[in-house]
């Protein structure tokens, strides 16, 4: 039998948090534990990309605002310490009651009891891949009159990363309003910089907090997470600006009521209903702190001045490190204007300068999205990719630098676009040719460019940062990094051509592509060496 007043499931002590420890074994801990035991935990690891990144983003809430740190010194001390202290975090979860009850009857975590007048849908809804009426998923093999249960420790995660990422659209109204606005997520690549230890990574994208100084920017004294908020939300849908940036980060975007069954294996979350909740009233380029954000470029590769700042997002096939500009380099003179990299960056930047982080760090973004459908309802992927953030790079105000990145990810994608070229090209020709009416179709050669850049991008990447740092030169990094492209390149040829006919005239056709690609990319490597001999330099003469 459904029941709405189930027993309680106190997320402090309850395992529920899907952890790597640093011997590699799997387990499930409580917050509590999660916090305690940081320095012991290798990295939090949901079942989807956007699962890892919402759990994140909720713990950073808390360590906020047991934490602060209210200041660089203070950022300093809690790195200096072995673990994170108990008592602050002891004193701060006892004083919040109930409230990280997942059940409770008058707070449920992350819930609007106002919904209980409602009739509850499958719990299958909580779960992107679930196939629940129209929304039938590749993989998932339930049908919607399937009964699916989840473990209250299941329910919990899904529930943290429906309020982060579910995708807009029509959802059950509570009255008359349907429409829901994306989550604050569910449209950008979250960026989180990773260290050695769960520890590491939760400080390290730690911003100094004291909302009563309006920090960080916007913030309000009257920031605080979802669960501080003194009496249940409303069911009925709002628009407001959000307090602060932990408001932003356990952001209600809908208002969700889960239901339970008593089984004989348990308590099971049996149901759960979700209406539209709280929609942004503000542009996420002015609060989000966790992603990067650029102008798009005009024909002439010139960001459009007029133009809104986008988000960074993963493409399937093209790396992230193709977006490293922006990602990890500081410009006096268009940032903010033009582009925009994560807040946390910004920070990790000051700590180096002011002697809080070694010059010579390097540690990893990892980077989350996911892929919706042309309507951006449903969730037809979901997307995670690393890039190092060497802190010379991040440190860096040299534009010569950041330019020099940007000349290498331009010949990259100048030497992908010739070889989309090649093919294209090929094809239209061999459909001109009569007495070829049928053309054997061949797969996109991004899938054999793209994805082998990332690793030798990496390694020019940690490679210039060193160079850069001990003021050698540029060159040799460089050249390395133009020829590994070029060999990806010719090796992406050499796999396209043994997939296509090689007979009579499609052979001397084919030849004719090849030798005009390999002309091309002669000439983009020519005048990549022209362009990036003028940004190699040693730190000394910048």
């Amino acid at each position: 039998m459904t029941s709405t007043r189930p027993a309680s499931y106190d997320l402090r002590t309850q395992p529920w948090l899907p952890v790597v420890d640093r011997d590699g074994n799997h387990e499930l801990v409580s917050l509590t534990r999660l916090v305690l035991n940081a320095h012991r935990i290798r990295r939090i690891v949901g079942e989807t990309p956007s699962m890892t990144a919402a759990l994140h983003r909720l713990v950073l809430a808390l360590l906020h605002r047991v934490y602060g740190p209210p200041s660089e010194e203070e950022w300093a001390r809690l790195c200096e310490l072995p673990s994170l202290p108990s008592a602050p975090l002891v004193r701060y979860l006892r004083g919040q009651g109930s409230r990280f009850d997942l059940f409770d009857a008058q707070h449920p975590f992350l819930q609007c009891t106002g919904l209980a007048k409602l009739a509850p849908a499958t719990a299958a809804k909580l779960v992107p891949y679930r196939s629940v009426g129209n929304n039938v998923t590749l993989f998932d093999k339930t049908i919607d009159t399937d009964q699916v249960q989840l473990t209250p420790a299941e329910a919990a995660r899904w529930l943290v990363t429906v309020q982060s990422f579910d995708p807009g659209g029509m959802k059950t109204p509570f009255e008359k309003d349907k429409s829901s606005q994306r989550a604050p997520c569910a449209w950008l690549g979250v960026v989180l910089v990773e260290g050695e230890t769960l520890k590491e990574t939760l400080l390290l994208n730690l911003l100094t907090y004291r909302p009563e100084h309006e920090r960080p920017a916007p913030s309000t004294p009257e920031d605080g997470p979802i669960w501080e908020q003194e009496a249940p939300p409303s069911p009925l849908p709002d628009k407001r600006v959000p307090r602060g940036w932990t408001d932003l980060l356990t952001w209600p975007a809908r208002r969700v009521l889960l239901s339970t069954q008593q089984t004989g294996e348990g308590l099971v979350v049996d149901g759960v209903t979700i209406t539209p909740g709280s929609r942004l009233n503000t542009e996420s380029v002015q609060v989000e702190m966790m992603a990067a954000f650029r102008k798009p470029s005009g024909p002439k590769g010139q960001p459009k001045r007029d133009a809104p700042m986008l988000p960074v997002r993963l493409h399937p096939v093209r790396g992230v490190w193709r977006h490293s500009v922006e990602l990890l380099m500081t410009n006096l003179w268009e940032e903010g204007k033009t582009r925009q990299r994560p807040r946390t960056l910004e920070q990790i930047s000051e700590l180096a300068e002011h002697g809080h982080i070694p010059a010579g760090a390097v540690y990893t973004l990892r980077v989350f999205d996911q892929k919706l459908d042309s309507k951006g309802t449903v969730v037809e992927a979901w997307l995670e990719e690393v890039v190092p953030a060497p802190v010379a790079v991040l440190r860096s105000k040299d534009k010569t630098l950041g330019a020099l990145l940007g000349c290498a990810i331009v010949y990259a994608d100048s030497v992908g676009a010739a070889l989309r070229h090649m093919q294209r090209n090929y094809r239209v020709e061999k459909q001109g040719n009569r007495e070829n009416k049928r053309v054997t179709p061949t797969w996109s050669l991004d899938v054999e460019y793209w994805p082998k850049l990332a690793r030798p991008f990496a390694t020019y990447l940690e490679g210039i940062a060193r160079a850069y740092e001990e003021g050698e030169s540029l060159a040799d990094v460089t050249e390395v990094w133009q020829k590994a492209v070029a060999v990806v390149a010719l090796r992406a040829t050499d796999r396209w051509a043994e997939g296509s006919p090689a007979e009579g005239r499609d052979l001397l056709l084919r030849g004719k592509h090849q030798g005009q690609f390999l002309g091309r990319l002669s000439e983009l490597t020519r005048l990549f060496h022209a362009e990036a001999a003028a940004y190699i330099v040693t730190k000394g003469a910048a």
